[in-house]
């Protein structure tokens, strides 16, 4: 008896997108929120147990909505800088005016700018606070509520955070679901989601 192959799909927990939510196959919706994150060598003592004790108080304030932080390592995205740079090669490469030296120099910067996105080594850490909402029934009309509630949750959490991060330059964005699927993507498979634009 041959066992029967398994793909991503059937282990994944994500069933779809709905109105720019991630649909989970547990019948709950997910939405995400992007925070910049603090560097702390540039506080005082002060200020960094300041931040602590705001923080802790923004989890023990919004504790009802069941906030999940996850922090994690993300590849760096360098698509336009590297258009940039091709375009520049092409431009050379086809200008005769420009020496050989010069268009083998373009083209070793690009090639050199290409190896850097792809290591797996230059990567930067990043930080997202993760709401979910649970569907009473998966019906249309409890989707809906579910996303009601969500939205209401989101922006509650989203003033509550920009209180605690203002005064450090820190920003939130809320991500949309191919943004949110593409940071869980990097989650569940970071090395090939590296090539993903």
């Amino acid at each position: 008896m041959s066992e029967k192959e398994i793909s991503f799909n059937d282990i994944s927990p994500i069933e779809g997108v709905y109105s720019d939510f991630i649909y989970l196959k547990e019948h709950a919706l997910v939405t995400m929120i992007k925070v910049k994150g603090v560097n702390f060598d540039l506080l005082s003592l002060y200020e960094q147990n300041s931040i602590f004790d705001e923080y802790g108080a923004f989890l023990a304030q919004n504790i009802h909505y069941h906030p999940e932080t996850v922090s994690m390592t993300i590849p760096i995205k360098m698509g336009d800088y590297l258009r940039k740079w091709k375009l520049q090669h092409i431009k050379s490469s086809q200008d005769a005016e420009v020496n050989e030296h010069l268009k083998q120099l373009r083209a070793s910067y690009l090639y050199e700018y290409q190896k850097t996105e792809t290591d797996l080594s230059m990567a930067v850490k990043a930080h997202f606070i993760v709401l979910k909402e649970k569907l009473k029934r998966p019906t249309l009309e409890y989707l809906h509520e579910a996303e009601n509630k969500l939205t209401e949750k989101r922006d509650e959490i989203m003033r509550a955070i920009h209180q605690v991060l203002n005064a450090y330059d820190s920003n939130q964005e809320i991500l949309s679901a191919n943004e949110a699927l593409s940071v869980l993507h990097q989650f569940l498979d970071y090395k090939t989601s590296i090539y993903q634009h």
